[in-house]
This record gives C-alpha cells, sequence and structure tokens, in this order.
C-alpha cells in the first residue's frame, strides 16, 4: 500500500481564504576571533543547509517508487488528487488529516499500464480519470471504484498528451508515432484518427467551442494542424517561414477558439490566427536563441497577454496589444522552467522549476507573490485545487506535494 506523509493539518475553513567588519589583532584574541569566525562559518554553513532541506508543504504523498511526471485535481472534489509515475502506476489520493487517517495512504492503486503514466486527466463531472502511457495505451478509469473501465488501443507509440472535450466524455490524445486519436469515452470507439504530421503530435486540444481539434507536430515537423471533428479532414496547416523552424512542444488556444500561441524548440513562441493561418506574432527576442520553450498560455484575466516559459529559466509576460508584440516582464528563475498553470479567477500563474522550486507570480507586475520549497529534484507537473488555493506538483524525487496559497 502507498504511503502518505502528513505535513499539517488544516480545516475546510482555512482551505477558503552589515557588513563584515575585519581587525587586525595579536596573540590569543586574534587566535579566539579566527575560531569564532569558524564557528560563524560553520553555523552559515548549517543554516544554508537547513534552507536547503525547507518543506513548505502541507501534504506530501510518497508511494511513487519513480519519478512523478503527471498530476491533476478533480474539478468536483476538492480533495480528490491523482498521480502518475515512471513506476508505471497512477494513484488518487485524498488530500487533508482526516482522509489519511481514514486511508493511511492512497485512496486506490491504479494498475494496468506497462510504461510510465504521462498523462493524467479528470473529466468534466470528476466522475472518471484518464491515464495516457508511454506504452502507448490510454485507460479510463472510475474515480469511485478504481476500476479500469475502458484501455483505448490505437497509438501504435508512446501518449504524449490527452484532453477531454470541453462539452462531453470524448477523449483525444496525440501520440509519438505522428497521429492523434479521439474516442468516445463511455464505449472505448474510435471517432477519428488525425493523421498527417510527420513527427510525433507533441501537443494539442479541442478549441473551447468545441467545434475544432488543434494539433502540433514535434522534431522533423514543426507545423500546426487544424481538423474538424467530425469528418476528420484538416482543414488548415501552418508551415514554414514564418512559423517554427524547429518541432513544437506545446500550444494554448485563446478562449474566444480564433488564435493559438505555440511553443517550439526554437525558443520563438508564435501566435497564429487559425481561421486564416496567419502567423500575426513572433515574440522574438526574449527567450534565449535555440532554447526550448516549454509552456505557453493566452492570460484568462488580462486582456492581451500571453506568457512563455522556456529551459532558460525564464517566464516572459509578452503584450499583445500592438501590431509589435512587446516584452511586458520576465520572471527569471536559476533554472529551466517546465509548467505553468494559471489561476482559476486571479491574475496569477505557477510555474514549476528544474530546481525543485514552485513559485507564484503576479501577472500584472511580475512579480513573485510566493515560493514554495519541499521537492529535492525537478517539479515536472502541477495541478490546481477547484478554488486555486491549493497547489500540486508531481517530481523528479518521487513524491508529489501539496502547497497552500493560505500559508504566510
Amino acid at each position: 500500500m502507498a504511503r502518505s506523509t502528513e505535513k499539517d493539518t488544516f480545516t475546510e475553513e482555512q482551505l477558503a481564504e552589515g557588513g563584515h567588519v575585519l581587525a587586525d589583532l595579536e596573540g590569543q584574541e586574534a587566535e579566539e576571533d579566527m575560531s569564532g569566525g569558524s564557528e560563524g562559518s560553520e553555523a552559515g554553513e548549517e543554516e544554508m543547509d537547513r534552507e536547503e532541506e525547507a518543506d513548505d508543504s502541507i501534504h506530501a504523498f510518497s508511494g511513487h517508487t519513480g519519478a512523478v511526471y503527471s498530476v491533476a485535481w478533480s474539478p468536483q472534489q476538492a480533495d480528490l488528487v491523482a498521480t502518475g509515475g515512471s513506476d508505471d502506476r497512477a494513484y488518487i489520493w485524498r488530500v487533508g488529516q482526516e482522509a489519511f487517517e481514514q486511508t493511511g495512504g492512497a485512496v486506490l492503486e491504479l494498475t494496468g499500464h506497462t510504461d510510465t503514466v504521462s498523462s493524467l486527466l479528470f473529466n468534466a463531472d470528476g466522475s472518471s480519470l484518464a491515464s495516457g502511457g508511454m506504452d502507448g495505451r490510454v485507460k479510463i478509469w472510475e474515480v469511485a471504484s478504481g476500476r479500469c473501465m475502458q484501455t483505448l488501443e490505437g497509438p501504435g507509440d508512446a501518449v504524449e498528451w490527452l484532453t477531454w472535450h470541453p462539452k462531453g466524455n470524448v477523449l483525444l490524445a496525440g501520440a509519438a508515432d505522428f497521429t492523434a486519436w479521439m474516442w468516445l469515452a463511455q464505449t472505448g470507439a474510435c471517432m477519428q484518427v488525425f493523421s498527417g504530421h510527420s513527427g510525433s503530435v507533441s501537443c494539442g486540444g479541442f478549441t473551447p467551442d468545441g467545434k475544432c481539434v488543434v494539433t502540433g507536430g514535434g522534431e522533423n515537423d514543426a507545423s500546426l494542424k487544424v481538423w474538424n471533428p467530425k469528418s476528420g479532414e484538416c482543414t488548415l496547416t501552418v508551415q514554414g517561414h514564418p512559423y517554427h523552424t524547429a518541432g513544437l512542444t506545446c500550444l494554448d488556444i485563446h478562449p474566444d477558439s480564433t488564435a493559438v500561441i505555440s511553443g517550439a524548440e526554437d525558443g520563438v513562441p508564435k501566435v497564429v490566427n487559425i481561421q486564416n493561418g496567419r502567423v500575426v506574432a513572433s515574440l522574438g527576442q526574449g527567450h534565449d536563441e535555440d532554447t526550448s520553450v516549454e509552456a505557453v498560455a493566452f492570460s484568462r484575466q488580462l486582456p492581451h497577454v500571453a506568457m512563455s516559459a522556456g529551459m532558460d529559466g525564464k517566464l516572459i509576460l509578452w503584450d499583445l496589444a500592438s501590431a509589435a508584440a512587446s516584452t511586458r516582464a520576465t520572471c527569471e528563475h536559476p533554472d529551466g522552467v517546465t509548467r505553468l498553470l494559471q489561476h482559476p479567477t486571479q491574475p496569477l500563474v505557477f510555474t514549476g522549476c528544474l530546481d525543485g522550486v514552485v513559485r507564484c507570480w503576479d501577472t500584472r507586475t511580475g512579480t513573485c507573490a510566493k515560493q514554495w520549497r519541499g521537492h529535492s529534484d525537478a517539479v515536472q507537473d502541477l495541478a490546481l485545487s477547484p478554488d486555486g488555493n491549493l497547489v500540486l506538483s508531481g517530481g523528479e524525487d518521487e513524491t508529489a506535494r501539496v502547497f497552500s496559497m493560505l500559508q504566510d
């Protein structure tokens, strides 16, 4: 049975809301001061060690025996989360002291994948959990029981990502075999196979209005494609100059379903009008040249603002109001940024970093509002509680941790 380590307790109500002076001394006084200096140095090293070992998490899940690469939070149950890792397993956990005392660890262990569980996502009503693996399988689990309801065969290689349709239980996933697949979750029936990329389908999703599918091609492809989900027809391809010169890594679709921002290994995010295929903005002069951009998003709180994060350690906020998009703010990290995630109601964005720290940034000012330590290795994925007060992170250190926005 997987084990959970409780760091602290909290209630439901709490969740709602000089210079160094050198002197010339002689004899014994000098020796005493030198000895004292040595002790001070040791004390300083101890303080640094304590800082490195700091753990700001209020809850830690430590049942995995491999790196945790995917995490998800139920949109309907504020205390229910899921984690997946390189040990080929996924777990469903409950957050909080009472739940820990009742279960002693994971609520449910989900077995059946034969390779890393790389993607996890609850459906809109929280009744089902989808998991995608490097084994090329997608599984749908009944959250209440942990029963595997469907194993969706199809992809011939690793599943890169998955997402639910915004208006129904239809599942979409992209794979390393150059294809994307769409299934009816209830029956497991394959509805469409989107084939046309010449590289892995590294990112994608449904438009918010549910009328289109958008996919991005990775290495050796570097294209953006728009598909009709009913017919499977590719209605638009964006590729070549002035678009990306290297494989896409991430994308986000504007809430009005008319534009996409994409990130790639070339370090220059692009904004594309997916109604006519025009590249309306190339966000250069921000990230280091040829650095991989790992996450992008349109701000859900600030109009005409987008953001991108990359392996150069930068989270960049972009002003898209004018024809010549400009840098609004640059948020520096000491190491590469792997994930970004927006708060559901406030102008805040969370980042996961290779240094093991989770940070919260104010997108109005570009300042770091909070940072949480606890992971001893890189943060690989992030998820938020429905109210945005709690952050779930998964790391290379084989743990998932919960941090609270209400912490001082």
